[in-house]
């Protein structure tokens, strides 16, 4: 059997999920990032990606995420993220609404925004839509 170890993934508004696992992958800002219990400290930046979790019974789910931090022990890995989503909390529509919004902003590049910003925000709802439409039933 393997060993599990305490998984949560947080944003300012809510819980997202919070249960023993037994591995995850997230999207570390250099790359994907696997953890596993007994996993050596660290923080990690994150970018916008997939997280994808693996239950003891074998179960995978998925969770959209827009960035943040990780920080993981040998028992526990939290995740503190600026914006997180189940699949059954997307909608592809609602999805694409907002990349046709970042992309016009980025266009637009009024006074106040950065160039960073702007494009931090089209990689999020790039992320969004391509999370949503694979999940699309």
């Amino acid at each position: 059997m393997a060993r599990e170890f305490q998984f949560e993934v947080v944003t300012p508004e809510r819980t997202v999920f919070s249960k023993a696992v037994t591995s995850v992958i997230m999207p570390a800002h250099e790359g994907y990032l696997g953890v596993m219990a007994g996993h050596a400290p660290l923080l990690a930046l994150l970018q916008p990606g997939e997280i994808v979790i693996r239950g003891a019974d074998g179960r995978q789910e998925e969770i959209a995420v827009a960035g943040g931090f990780a920080d993981v022990g040998p028992k526990k890995c939290l995740i503190l993220a600026d914006a997180a989503e189940t699949p059954d909390q997307l909608n592809v529509d609602r999805a694409r609404k907002s990349l046709e919004k970042a992309k016009k902003a980025l266009e637009e590049r009024k006074p106040g925004h950065s160039q960073e910003e702007l494009d931090a925000a089209v990689a999020r709802a790039e992320n969004r839509l391509r999370f949503a439409e694979r999940r699309k039933k």
